[in-house]
C-alpha cells in the first residue's frame, strides 16, 4: 500500500483525489517553508512542521499496514513501553525500588532532570512557600479561638480555620526520619495535640521513612491551608526552640490528598 493508497482509504476517495490532497499538502509545506525562510515567521515554521509531520505519520502508517512483521514488532514495542510506564507511575507513589522519583517529578520527567526538582520541592522553590519561626513577628491574630503563651509566643489552643472556603480543621500527619527517634516524635505529637491540633497516629509518634528531607518542613496542598500551615509551623518552632520551619506549598503537585492534610517532616537535626 502507497501512501496514495492508504490516503485513499481513509478518505474513501478515488485516486485522483488522493493524489490532488497530498500534492496541495506538498506544496503548501514546500510554500510555508519557503516563506519562513524568507520573513523568518514562527508560526509559519510551526505550520510547516506540523504538515511534515503529518506526512511522516502517514508514511510510517502505510508502511505498517503492508508488513505483518512489522505490525508485530511495534505492538510489542507498545506494550513494553506502556507496561514500564506504568510501572514506573506505581513505583513512584509505593517506591517499591526506591529509585523512580516521587509523583510531583516523576511527572515533569521530561522536562527537567530529577534531582533538580527534587531539589526544588524539597527546598520549596515553588508555590507560595516560607518560612516560619516562632521569633518571627507576631502573626495576625486568628478570626476565631482562645490563645495561650508557649515560650513567649502567642498560639492558640485550638487549629484556626481561617475564613475563606477552608471547609474542615486540618489533619496533621507527621513522619520522622532517622536518627530522629520515636520518642522524640512522639513527645513532639502530644504537645501538639495539647495546642488543639488532631494529629493521626500521635500517640505512637507518627511514622518513620527511610529518606525524607533534610529540613524539617510542613506541607499543605490545598491554598486554603495555606495559613492553618503557618500556624502549626509556629508551634512546632516553639517546640523546637524557635527552629526555622519551612512551610511548602505541595497545592500544585498534582498529588492525590486530602484537601485538609497538613504533614510534618522531621528532619535529622530535630535531635
Amino acid at each position: 500500500m502507497t501512501p496514495i493508497e492508504f490516503l485513499q482509504s481513509l478518505l474513501k476517495l478515488n485516486r485522483g483525489g488522493a493524489i490532488l490532497i497530498m500534492t496541495g499538502l506538498g506544496v503548501v509545506a514546500a510554500a510555508a517553508i519557503a516563506v519562513s525562510w524568507m520573513g523568518g515567521g514562527q508560526n509559519v515554521i510551526t505550520l510547516a512542521l506540523y504538515i511534515l509531520g503529518f506526512g511522516l505519520i502517514a508514511a510510517l502508517l502505510t508502511f505498517v499496514v503492508s508488513n505483518p512483521l512489522m505490525k508485530t514488532v511495534l505492538g510489542w514495542m507498545f506494550v513494553v513501553v506502556f507496561g514500564v510506564i506504568l510501572f514506573c507511575a506505581f513505583d513512584s507513589v509505593i517506591q517499591i525500588t526506591g529509585r523512580t522519583p516521587s509523583p510531583p517529578c516523576w511527572r515533569t520527567i521530561l522536562e527537567e532532570p530529577p534531582r533538580i526538582c527534587e531539589a526544588r520541592f524539597e527546598n520549596g522553590q515553588q508555590g507560595n512557600s516560607f518560612a516560619v519561626s516562632s521569633d518571627a513577628p507576631d502573626l495576625p491574630a486568628p478570626p476565631a479561638g482562645n490563645t495561650s503563651e508557649i515560650s513567649g509566643t502567642p498560639v492558640t489552643d485550638a487549629p484556626v480555620i481561617v475564613s475563606g472556603p477552608a471547609p474542615a480543621p486540618p489533619v496533621i500527619h507527621l513522619q520522622f526520619t532517622p536518627p530522629v527517634t520515636r520518642t522524640t516524635s512522639r513527645e513532639i505529637a502530644r504537645d501538639l495535640a495539647d495546642n488543639g491540633w488532631d494529629v493521626a497516629g500521635g500517640n505512637q509518634g507518627g511514622e518513620e521513612v527511610r529518606r525524607g528531607p533534610s529540613r524539617t518542613q510542613i506541607r499543605y496542598y490545598s491554598a486554603d491551608y495555606a495559613e492553618n500551615a503557618r500556624w502549626l509551623a509556629r508551634d512546632l518552632s516553639a517546640r523546637l526552640d524557635g527552629a526555622e520551619i519551612l512551610v511548602n506549598d505541595f497545592s500544585q503537585a498534582g498529588l492525590i490528598a486530602q484537601p485538609n492534610l497538613l504533614e510534618i517532616w522531621l528532619a535529622p537535626q530535630t535531635d
